[in-house]
């Protein structure tokens, strides 16, 4: 077909008066309760819990735990502002066993809980009888291939009409019968898992006789008093032509048309099935020298059928290309998806999850078209229409289709077409049947990992409640976006001239040589020797050997081409004991021969003073939580300024001194493995500031002048995106920014203290706790003078984002985790590493960099760290999707956004001692072979990227 401008246009307009706009869910796929208070087993209760039925084994026994969170779930209808709710009765909520025999008052009572309170919001109960749950009682008999389920169906129908009729006023017999019988009886791929060829032709003549019965019941015995509709809600893909000048295809077209829709909307509308599908199957049953599958409807059942509706109910979601095959097969077609039309995958660069699906809107007006101009224009609702992702929270595709799809409803109602509603599927995740938990739906999002199942707006449901808002397509609605146009844009551009491209290492990380020439033992050192801290219980003790591998580590840069080398000193190489006393001259020329390498190779040293490897003997005396560690730390740096400064032009004091913080003195997760969350941790923090500050202006005093570097300090941060657009997450997400990443960078780069925030907050939180000071220590005013401007570059230690929402009960038990008041999230759209921390989120990046330029006066930045594990093997193509993603999203902070980023370092420069991961994880541009004495070093795919790139100095189409 090929995609053209006018199958996209969005028209201005609204919809008529009285236009219904909902939202939709089905009983078995939220309400969970799956046994409670007497409900009986459905068919697809069984169909769950058989083994490999379900992806990743997934069960709808919670779901959306909706039997006890009805509530919840009106609040959200009633802030998307619908007129309209379309859900499903579990049968075996009310008739466990499926037949009046047996009916369940508690069933009874939750279903008029939930009528009453969406009445008690002016929200409309739009019920559906029958949405593929079928009493397992009743499958035993042979479910819908047996006729005397039509009976029962009219009896659990005429239960439904009696009991809650007097409030509903929109009935749906059925749900997207094509669906059930074609998977849940020929294929056995739904419940109830029946493999019969016939069975769709044998069920399609029950389940439709079996909704002319409940019509006419409802007809004679409820509409005058109730002055309610009953129709029916059947699925349809449109089908175009693949080749329109072939008119075997054309043909194809239409008898797709007639067995997906015609089917049941014929004998429905017009009293008997499609011509042409009963002629294609004469014709293969006499081939075949059988009798028809499809069962003749006798006149008594056609004047029965006929017209047994009052509105037509229409759940539709993708539009396919038809080819005819010429084969003898009962359809005779084959179907393929229209890649010329927009993606709507998650990252269409990979062509990852929902590729098949995409921005077809028109299919939808010419599905209506078709249907008033075949069937006499019947009254139709779509009561299903939307979007199937991986479950982003800023879900623009999602809102891209439901304003392309939606206004095809409204061109279609200026066709002629009489549509009278419009439902999106589905107002929150839920279990899609057999793909589990695995693709997401909702306007909202459910973290289905908690047990209270807590509920969050996407922004689709923010774009949803603006469009009923509007009842059309204001300029608001046609232009809402979920985020700016140029995130997922990849910016071909050059970095500037100056710019400087590095990588990574730390001493424990790589050197080895633990207990070599006279160096003493560090924190990691008596960390990884006791206890079980640490992944298959590695140690750094050789790691990569690079204290004997400097010529090996120096040709790796020179093949990657960087300009500078970022590395760390370890501090108690040089000062075994932690003070000058201790000099080491040894350790001394190690560091000053792997300096002269670099330097005679180009390279510029970027070196690090302290990557977390405290001499154990400073930490004996108290370590980081020792006032005294101030002029130590002093002492020390004086010492690396002396002896390395004369080629030494950038210093970092400090990295990540969070993770030194929280880890080490916190949680008691890292080296020294202490444990005080709630002081001790602040202290740490309160004294690393400190030295920071004391070290650079000992740089600043005595070294700058002669040696004319440049001294900052490298802090670690994930972004912090809100959860929602609500206030509380937004002030949640800007709260947790300032108690990481402002906890130790506003005291350097901005007023010298602590963030406002945290110290209100910390403050309020010791006195709740009944201390009579904030556990959050305080600056002197003289403090704050060395502390404010106490740097000349800051770097970035980057990976990672969470979404991030206020909390909803905080806790008082005295703890940083818990002083921020916030929760974190991972959306699930962001590919995961294989581990707990790390999840792709390349725009991340650019947010953290805007940040640092919005808060701190664009002080000079350098990505310090970045990257992420992957396989052993060389061809690590998603480390080079990461690299390259995140170097153009650090592109488009400089060139876009005006940061000032004066180079990029990649973790790391080859695979290492990944702290209390030990070996496990690969970050490295080479690989490192640790079964192998010489730790043998070779290249991955990664370092052919990462050299093109420096080399490139940016990005070009070619």
């Amino acid at each position: 077909m090929g995609t053209s401008p006018q199958d996209h246009e969005i028209v201005p307009g609204t919809f008529p008066e009285g236009f219904a706009f909902g939202a939709a869910t089905a009983a078995y796929q939220v309400e969970g309760g799956w046994q409670d208070d007497g409900k009986g087993p459905s068919i697809w209760d069984v169909f769950v819990h058989a083994p490999g039925h379900i992806t990743n084994g997934h069960t709808a026994d919670v779901a959306d735990d909706s039997y006890h969170k009805f509530r919840e779930d009106v609040q959200m209808l009633v802030k998307l502002g619908v007129t309209h709710y379309r859900f499903s009765i579990a049968w075996t909520r009310l008739m466990p066993n499926g037949t009046s025999s047996s009916i369940n008052q508690r069933g009874i009572e939750y279903y008029n809980d939930v009528i009453n309170e969406l009445l008690a919001h002016n929200i409309q109960p739009f019920v559906t009888l029958y949405h593929w749950d079928l009493p397992q009682a009743l499958q035993v008999e042979g479910g819908w291939l047996n006729s005397t389920i039509v009976n029962h169906f009219r009896d659990y129908a005429d239960l439904c009409f009696r009991t809650f009729g007097d409030r509903v006023k929109m009935w749906i017999t059925f749900n997207e019968p094509f669906i059930f019988l074609w998977n849940g009886y020929v294929a056995g791929t739904f419940a109830p898992g029946v493999q019969q060829s016939n069975a769709l032709f044998l069920g399609a003549n029950i389940i439709i006789k079996s909704h002319a019965a409940v019509y006419h019941l409802y007809d004679t015995r409820y509409r005058a008093t109730q002055q309610g509709q009953v129709g029916i809600t059947l699925d349809s893909e449109w089908y175009e032509p693949k080749d329109r000048n072939k008119s075997s295809d054309v043909t194809a077209q239409a008898r797709a048309m007639s067995f997906r829709l015609g089917l049941f909307a014929s004998p429905l509308l017009t009293g008997d099935y499609p011509d042409d599908v009963k002629t294609a199957l004469q014709v293969n049953a006499q081939r075949l020298g059988v009798t028809s599958p499809l069962p003749p409807f006798s006149q008594e059942e056609k004047r029965s059928i006929t017209g047994s509706l009052d509105f037509l109910g229409l759940n539709h979601y993708n539009t396919m290309l038809v080819a005819d095959t010429n084969s003898t097969s009962t359809f005779g077609i084959d179907l393929t998806t229209d890649t010329s039309y927009p993606s709507l995958a998650y990252r269409t660069d990979t062509g990852s999850e929902n590729d098949y699906q995409r921005l077809m809107g028109f299919g939808l007006r010419k599905l209506l078209n078709y249907i008033r101009t075949t069937y006499n224009n019947p009254v139709v609702y779509i009561t299903e229409n939307g979007y199937k992702g991986c479950g982003t929270m800023k879900d623009e595709k999602r809102i891209e289709y439901i304003r392309e799809y939606s206004n095809n409803v409204l061109k279609a109602i200026r066709d002629g077409c009489d549509v009278r509603g419009y439902f999106v599927w589905s107002l929150m995740d839920n279990f899609e049947w057999t793909s589990g938990y695995t693709v997401r739906f909702g306007l909202y999002y459910v973290d289905f990992r908690k047990d209270s199942r807590p509920r969050y707006p996407r922004s689709s449901a923010d774009f949803y409640s603006l469009l009923v808002r509007e009842r059309g397509f204001t300029p608001a609605v046609m232009d809402f976006r979920a985020y700016p146009a140029d995130r997922d844009t990849f910016l071909y551009d050059h970095f500037p001239r100056n710019f400087s491209w590095g990588v990574a290492t730390s001493a424990y990380q790589v050197e080895g040589a633990w207990n070599e020439d006279d160096k003493g033992p560090s924190i990691w050192d008596t960390f990884v020797h006791h206890g079980n801290h640490i992944a298959n219980k590695d140690t750094g003790d050789v790691a990569c050997d690079s204290y004997h591998h400097i010529a090996d580590d120096v040709q790796m840069l020179k093949e990657l081409g960087v300009q500078h080398y970022r590395f760390s000193i370890a501090w108690s190489r040089i000062l075994p004991d932690g003070t000058p006393e201790s000099l080491n001259t040894l350790g001394v020329k190690y560091y000053n021969d792997l300096i002269d390498a670099l330097v005679a190779n180009n390279i510029q040293p970027m070196v690090t003073l302290h990557h977390w490897d405290l001499p154990q003997a400073l930490q004996d005396r108290g370590g980081w939580r020792d006032d005294a560690i101030i002029d130590h730390f002093n002492d020390y740096a004086r010492v690396c300024f002396e002896q390395f400064g004369d080629r030494v032009k950038l210093w970092i004091t400090f990295n990540e001194p969070f993770e030194v913080s929280w880890s080490g003195h916190g949680n008691g997760q890292s080296a020294p493995g202490i444990h005080d969350p709630g002081v001790g941790v602040y202290t740490v923090a309160h004294n690393i500031i400190r030295s920071h500050a004391k070290a650079f202006h000992t740089y600043d005093t005595h070294f700058r002048h002669v040696y004319k570097g440049k001294v900052g300090i490298t802090l670690n941060i994930d972004w912090k995106e809100p959860m929602t657009t609500s206030e509380e997450d937004e002030l949640a997400a800007e709260r947790a920014m300032m108690f990481k990443l402002g906890w130790f960078g506003n005291p350097i780069y901005g007023d010298g203290d602590y963030p406002e925030v945290m110290k209100r907050v910390v403050a309020e939180k010791s006195q709740r706790q009944g201390l009579t000071t904030s556990r959050l220590p305080t600056f002197t005013a003289a403090e704050k003078r060395l502390n404010r401007g106490a740097y000349d570059f800051l770097g970035i230690n980057h990976y990672t984002t969470h979404l991030t929402s206020n909390k909803q009960k905080p806790s008082l038990n005295a703890s940083y985790d818990n002083d921020q008041d916030i929760d974190t999230h991972v959306d699930p759209c962001w590919p995961g590493v294989g581990n707990a921390w790390l999840w792709v989120n390349p725009w991340g990046l650019r947010n953290v960099l805007r940040w640092v330029r919005d808060r701190w006066g664009n002080p000079p930045v350098y990505i310090t760290e970045n990257g992420r594990p992957d396989i052993e093997g060389p061809h690590d193509i998603d480390r080079i999707y990461y690299h390259r993603n995140y170097t153009n999203e650090l592109l488009k902070a400089i060139k876009l956004d005006g940061c000032d980023v004066r180079g990029y370092t990649a973790w790391s420069l080859m695979d290492n001692f990944e702290w209390t991961s030990g070996y496990s994880e690969r970050f490295g541009l080479y690989a490192v072979d640790f079964n192998n004495p010489n730790r043998t070093r070779s290249p991955r795919e990664s370092v052919t990227f990462f050299r093109e790139l420096i080399q490139e100095n940016g990005f070009v189409k070619s």
